[in-house]
């Protein structure tokens, strides 16, 4: 079945799949995105972002000015047929060798966001965030090159990128080096006087036992969501909420601790969070939870998703995708023998009546299927990349 969806996905770009042996099966239609190069080590789909009928997918490695300057697309829904169309080819205006533009995304209507963000732990490195921007003429335009404010330990600027009604969200990873460990920040951008401005830099309660403040992040309405990863540390990690003040300030309401990964995945859509937990569960099988927001204010756990066959080490939790009653999550399907894993699929729930169900799995039948993932209305962006193959983008329709 796997070899099969495989090779006729690649030839015709469409295919129909079921989720097999769940309660709740679920029928998508994958289309791949086109892409010219076949430039092994392109990272095409290293990172991908979806509104609407638009996208926006990173290739951190392509050459576009030098090796590993990288660069971005963005693509349309432009018809009925489902096709979509490579509308524009993104390059920041101090293009070089190794710049790795590309490595994160984000798009909210006409913004469009990518860092040019090499992870490093204790070097000294100037990493930016990109903003740019469609006009009318259906052109998009560089209007702004953001970086940090604080040292450069802070860790490298566009870790994470997110971009939401007129907001641009930033966060630094700050320094996981063992003995010498620093918290990140996360900065927060908007558009005055035509130009976009730092309106606020916010960084965590806890210390660097709590997680490294920085690295994953997401942006809605007035909240946004800040990892802290444990990394190298054996304790866990944390996730911070902040909420916008009247006065236009942002304050933390929450720390939800005890998040066991090394590396935090999280999204959030209006008052919930979904948060990856890849270390959590029996012999590490790693697990999904949802938080909610009260009418307190109040952020309470709702729920946790499980892979329906849990895994040693499984990965389950590697990224996390949520959009109103549907979230996706990346995981394991395959063990082979103890903690040998293989065919990473997207892992598919869906809440009926209050209650979240398993519903099925998009497989493709490739390891690195999942590299990237989002999620809008019954619509998910899925990349696949890694170094010895060129990258490549599916668009599947949830039904």
């Amino acid at each position: 079945m796997k070899d099969y969806a495989q090779r006729y996905l690649l030839k015709f770009g469409v295919i129909l799949i079921w989720g097999l042996g769940c309660t709740f099966c679920v029928q998508a239609q994958i289309t791949r995105l086109p892409h010219a190069d076949t430039t092994s080590g392109n990272y095409f789909g290293t990172s991908v972002a979806l509104d609407g009928n638009r996208a926006i997918v990173g290739a951190s490695g392509e050459a576009s000015c030098g090796v590993g300057a990288g660069a971005a697309y963005i693509f349309e829904l432009v018809d009925s047929t489902g096709y979509w169309h490579k509308t524009a080819r993104l390059i920041p205006s101090d293009c070089e060798e190794g710049l790795v533009f590309g490595r994160k995304v984000a798009l909210d209507g006409n913004v469009a966001l990518v860092a040019g963000s090499q992870e490093y732990f204790a070097a000294e490195r100037s990493n930016a965030v990109y903003v740019f921007e469609r006009y009318d003429t259906g052109n998009w335009t560089q209007t702004g090159r953001l970086t940090s404010t604080g040292h450069n330990r802070e860790g490298p600027a566009g870790a994470a990128v997110a971009v939401h009604d007129g907001r641009v969200l930033f966060t630094t990873a700050g320094d996981a080096t063992p003995g010498n460990q620093m918290n990140g920040a996360a900065y927060i951008y908007e558009k005055r006087d035509n130009i976009w401005s730092l309106t606020h830099r916010v960084t965590g309660s806890g210390g660097v036992s709590a997680g490294i403040f920085g690295g994953n992040a997401a942006l809605h309405l007035d909240r946004l969501a800040v990892a802290g990863s444990a990394y190298f540390n054996r304790h866990a990690g944390s996730v911070y909420l902040f909420e916008s003040d009247q006065d236009g300030s942002w304050s933390e309401v929450a720390r939800l601790g005890g998040i066991e990964d090394f590396f935090i995945s999280l999204d959030l859509h209006g008052d919930e969070l979904l948060v990856g937990q890849t270390k959590a569960g029996q012999n590490e099988s790693g697990q999904a939870t949802l938080f909610a927001r009260d009418s307190t204010g109040a952020w309470l756990k709702t729920a946790t998703l499980e892979p329906p066959t849990p895994y040693r080490k499984g990965a389950f939790g590697t990224e996390v995708a949520l959009y109103g009653d549907r979230a996706l999550i990346v995981g394991y399907d395959e063990q082979l023998r103890l903690n040998f894993n293989v065919d990473r699929v997207v892992y598919i729930f869906a809440r009926n009546n209050g209650q979240w169900h398993y519903q099925g799995i998009i497989d493709i039948g490739e390891a690195a299927f999942g590299n990237s993932i989002d999620l809008y209305n019954q619509t998910a962006l899925i990349g696949t990349t890694g170094s010895t193959d060129a990258g490549a983008v599916y668009v599947i329709q949830i039904r």
